[in-house]
């Protein structure tokens, strides 16, 4: 059985492959159509334009992926286009990854924080706190050390 989110998912394939050339279709192996209509979801519907690109229609990542599998698997017919489609999608990953980088990034982590009325809070000025620091005199330190050993037996 297979998870309902790819279930979701195939079945938004299998959606979209009604939209394209009987000519790719035929391309796709049959035992990976059978697959595909065998584990597609039967619960959901999808509907979306066909003249749209595939990039503005509200598809899954999932589908994404697996369109994306076909289309290098079955459609990519020279290693040449082969290698084209996996720059353009590694152009594409190496994008994502830059601006979760800059979403996300470690160093400015803890510069600024927004709070709720959009107030910036600076961590800058740390170190600058009194801290106060109290120092066990000797005896007390010795009778603490003594302490401590015959505790643990």
């Amino acid at each position: 059985m297979i998870n309902e989110k790819y279930g979701i998912a195939i079945a938004e394939t299998l959606h979209y492959l009604k939209g394209i050339r009987k000519e790719d279709i035929n391309k796709i192996p049959k035992k990976f159509m059978i697959f595909l209509k065998e584990n597609a979801s039967k619960n959901y519907s999808c509907n979306f334009d066909y003249t749209k690109p595939l990039k503005e229609l509200n598809l899954t990542n999932e589908t994404k992926g697996l369109i994306s599998m076909i289309c290098l698997n079955y459609w990519c017919e020279t290693e040449e286009q082969k290698i084209k489609f996996r720059n353009h999608l590694n152009v594409n990953e190496q994008a994502y990854q830059e601006a979760l980088k800059i979403k996300y990034n470690v160093d400015n982590i803890f510069n600024k924080k927004n709070i709720g009325n959009n107030e910036e809070i600076k961590f800058e000025n740390i170190n600058q706190l009194p801290i106060k620091l109290e120092k066990e005199n000797i005896f007390k330190r010795v009778f603490n050390s003594i302490m401590k050993f015959f505790n643990k037996k």
